[in-house]
């Protein structure tokens, strides 16, 4: 109780504070994607494997769910990552497609850096059930999040609407919290 009242005076404060992680929640389900080189995008200090991954997000994130460093900083909001097509094994990205107005833009993005045959793994609210723990809970909505109707059908929809062949081999609709977990396979043409 006293950890959460100083964590509140911290953050009227404007001083970071230091949260668990949406990825610490479900680490231990992704995982067995996360082989090989990949890259975390938008990972706010808590990258999903320590080694072998990319730390991909602003030079400062706004959110301070761990230490791990950024890698390559990036601001998704106006740039491409800059690495070249077929580049990772995998990508994992927890709670940031959700910000993105153009969310089939930023899934292009994902899918140009994933070599064929690997791993696009997202981790994002269903927004429904996230505004309900959020009053249950007395949390702030997120601001950044910009679509009332985010979830796995949301997501289904716009990866439908991606011109590359894909396999979805694993979801959770909302097993753990609000959290919607899909990890796609991606096939390219070579």
């Amino acid at each position: 109780m006293l950890k959460k009242i100083i964590q509140k005076i911290k953050g009227r404060l404007g001083i970071p504070v230091q949260q668990g992680s949406e990825t610490a929640k479900v680490r231990h389900l992704v995982l067995p994607w996360c082989k090989g080189l990949g890259a975390d995008v938008g990972f706010g200090g808590d990258k999903i494997q320590k080694e072998n991954c990319l730390g991909i997000d602003y030079a400062q994130p706004y959110v301070y769910a761990g230490k791990d460093k950024v890698d390559i900083a990036v601001d998704l909001y106006k740039e491409l990552i800059p690495l070249p097509d077929n580049y990772f094994d995998y990508i994992y990205s927890s709670h940031l497609i959700e910000d993105f107005e153009d969310t089939k833009h930023i899934l292009k993005e994902f899918i140009r850096l994933i070599k064929p045959g690997g791993n696009l793994i997202l981790v994002f609210p269903d927004q429904p059930k996230f505004e309900e723990h959020c009053r249950r809970t007395g949390q702030p909505l997120n601001p950044h999040h910009v679509h009332k109707d985010m979830g796995f059908t949301y997501m289904q929809n716009q990866m439908e609407q991606i011109p590359v062949e894909k396999n979805l081999l694993f979801k959770s609709d909302c097993e753990i919290d609000y959290n919607v977990i899909m990890v796609y396979a991606i096939t390219k043409n070579q």
